[in-house]
């Protein structure tokens, strides 16, 4: 289920019109960063920074739509 989920994510929600959307928040610790360390490191760092984000929104995509799946055909409990 979890595979079907993440396929769903990909090809619907994650478009570039709002999955990029993240950059603006990263925005002003990448910049702060560019003056700090070198292109190289840069780079690195912006790279790690993007699988990072897209593991995050995958993830929590995901368990998301399990819990709408979940309240939907009633199987979801409440946890408290």
């Amino acid at each position: 289920m979890n595979k079907f989920l993440e396929i769903v994510y990909a090809s619907q929600i994650a478009d570039e019109e709002q999955g990029g959307k993240w950059r603006e928040f990263f925005e002003p610790l990448m910049e702060r960063l560019k003056g700090i360390v070198s292109e190289s490191v840069y780079d690195e760092l912006l790279e790690l920074l993007i699988d990072c984000t897209t593991d995050n929104n995958r993830f929590y995509a995901v368990e998301g739509m399990k819990l709408a799946i979940g309240i939907m055909d009633g199987t979801y409990v409440l946890k408290v």
